[in-house]
């Protein structure tokens, strides 16, 4: 497992990197938090921000269950946000952060050549205008490895099919779906077996019904999109080799290398809609064998899982009480930049935090990840010091 940094739009966060405060190394954490409260005022209410407790935690989680060094080997960066198109990066700030990335490169020397990763988020028609800029700058971009582009919108997705095929299309958490109830999570999962099912039936009975409920249930959980024949045929066809999971504790089931991949030779869907007609059928082919050839590499999101996202923002209502209560197509001010919104929740060992139009809850305890998993190169820990935005 291959470990990348995924930060958002706003490319202070980059410039943070290149400083070495962003992952809190080489200073103590006091130091840190002091920093952040010091020149981002902004982005506190009357206590500091979970999200900087979680990163603190989550770097040393890394350490204990990865190696020591493991920050001096990071293989590359996810630039951009995934769940709002108003962050959405524009050319301007796609060039910026590749300048940022050439910077990195160069305070980090590389042991190996580093990937840079275009993260979108689902776009309407008037953000998907300001998208393709980005994307054909980037298409046309000289780099020794190829760009990868993560999509979380099937008109995204056929954009770079027919016009940017110089990018690498990666699907998300977004568009990848995968089951995150706390029931299971937090509470533990209890079924109650009804009707015709416990008729006449001995309490000892009900109990042994409901325990091969519950072990029916939890492999349901332990599932994802990626894991069937039907939806790997989907993405080989488009030559999408690569998805993300968010990490998710207790659900160590789910990270099983041999279920999400499968073999390579998944049914390929005949339909050929989106491809550049222009383009022969054996080269298209050759293409997405080529990226087939390791299987479906795995992203593994850490330590912020998803929970949802909508057109309704309670982080953008607090300067615009509109947008909390309504979807408006104006284009946002990314308030988000300077605000979060945290919960106090009963139940211990998570944070729970609405950044921008998503909210999303820490996951730290690693040891839920499965060693063939972790041993196998093709997947990637993608770590997310702070939630991007």
């Amino acid at each position: 497992m291959k470990l990348f940094i995924h930060l958002g739009t706003n490319l202070e966060y980059f410039k943070l990197l290149n400083e070495g405060y962003l992952l809190s190394q080489w200073k103590k954490d006091r130091d840190i938090a002091s920093f952040f409260m010091d020149n981002f005022p902004g982005e506190l209410a009357d206590t500091i921000s979970p999200q900087y407790e979680v990163n603190f935690m989550a770097i040393r989680e890394i350490k204990r269950k990865f190696w020591v060094d493991a920050f001096n080997k990071i293989e590359g960066i996810y630039y951009g946000s995934d769940n709002c198109e108003y962050l959405a990066a524009y050319k301007k700030d796609i060039v910026a952060a590749m300048e940022q990335f050439k910077e990195f490169n160069k305070k980090y020397p590389p042991h190996t050549v580093r990937t840079f990763t275009f993260v979108t988020p689902y776009v309407g028609n008037t953000m998907l205008g300001f998208l393709e800029e980005s994307l054909e700058y980037l298409n046309n971009v000289k780099i020794k490895n190829p760009i990868e582009v993560v999509v979380n919108d099937l008109g995204v997705l056929r954009v770079l099919t027919q016009k940017y095929r110089n990018l690498q299309p990666i699907f998300w958490r977004v568009i990848h779906k995968l089951l995150k109830t706390p029931l299971i999570d937090t509470y533990g999962y209890e079924a109650h077996p009804a009707g015709e099912s416990i008729k006449n039936k001995s309490e000892q009975e009900k109990l042994a019904l409901r325990d091969e409920i519950v072990k029916r249930q939890l492999r349901f959980y332990n599932s994802a999109e990626v894991s069937l024949d039907l939806y790997r045929g989907f993405l080989k066809r488009y030559g999408v080799g690569r998805v993300a999971l968010d990490y998710m504790e207790k659900r160590e089931d789910l990270y099983d290398s041999k279920r999400l991949s499968g073999d390579n030779n998944s049914p390929v869907i005949p339909a050929k809609a989106g491809i550049n007609k222009n383009v022969k059928d054996d080269v298209i082919d050759s293409v997405i064998n080529t990226e087939w050839q390791k299987g479906v590499g795995i992203d593994v999101y850490y330590p912020w899982a998803l929970i949802f996202t909508g057109r309704l923002c309670d982080t953008s209502a607090v300067e615009n009480p509109s947008r909390g209560l309504y979807a408006t197509d104006d284009i946002c001010p990314r308030t988000c930049n300077r605000y979060d919104v945290f919960y106090k929740v009963k139940t211990s060992g998570y944070k729970m935090v609405q950044r921008g139009n998503a909210a999303y809850r820490s996951e730290l305890n690693l040891d839920f990840l499965k060693d063939e998993f972790v041993h196998d190169e093709n997947n990637r820990l993608v770590f997310a010091p702070f939630i991007s935005v």
